[in-house]
């Protein structure tokens, strides 16, 4: 079930993707270090996979299957509107924090559809499908980062995943550390400035 929690009025609502395996619970603590004051709005994967919970399934060859990508994407934005509805929080600009998998559908979402994200920080993703055409995306501020030893994101795979923001109108800002798949206190720090800078 999605968690919302309230938060100061002029604040954007942060929408909170988990990884592969997580819970709506898991990126919280990630949501209050970033914007204590804002709302946040935790929907989590409603699929499993070999036993962990995800946004979209693999196919039998090991990629994206990106029939149930598209249709897992559409259930997401209309839980996204129906939520911020439930909440008072319809109309309002919302700022999509995802990592890995959750990460994933957030940027297949803002590359292929129309969404209510003002900005966009994706911790550890990478290209989900191929590229297709969508909105513009000029205005809407992104954050992203990697680790330089990642065994879940090929630095090929995310540089495409950046070209194909960048093809959009996009101008991404790209944190990267030497280090794997797991977050850092570094690289959330580095986003908190980013997001306080102005978004």
């Amino acid at each position: 079930m999605p968690i919302f929690v309230p938060g100061q009025p002029g604040h954007h609502p942060l929408l909170l993707l988990h990884g592969t395996g997580g819970s709506e619970r898991d990126l919280l603590p990630i949501a209050r270090f970033l914007d204590p004051a804002a709302p946040q709005l935790s929907i989590g994967g409603r699929l499993e996979e070999n036993g962990q919970s995800r946004y979209f399934r693999h196919d039998v060859a090991g990629g994206f299957d990106q029939t149930d990508l598209a249709r897992e994407t559409d259930w997401l934005m209309t839980t996204l509107t129906a939520e911020l509805a439930a909440n008072g929080l319809s109309g309002s600009d919302v700022i999509a924090v995802g990592y890995s998998n959750g990460a994933n559908i957030a940027a297949h979402a803002i590359l292929t559809r129309p969404t209510p994200f003002a900005a966009g920080i994706f911790f550890h993703a990478t290209t989900v499908a191929a590229d297709s055409s969508g909105p513009n995306l000029a205005e809407v501020p992104l954050w992203l980062s990697y680790g330089d030893h990642d065994p879940f994101v090929p630095s090929a795979d995310f540089a495409t995943l950046v070209t194909r923001l960048r093809q959009r109108g996009a101008a991404p800002t790209i944190y990267h550390h030497p280090h794997g798949h797991q977050l850092t206190h570094s690289e959330l720090a580095a986003a908190r400035s980013w997001l306080q800078e102005g978004v």
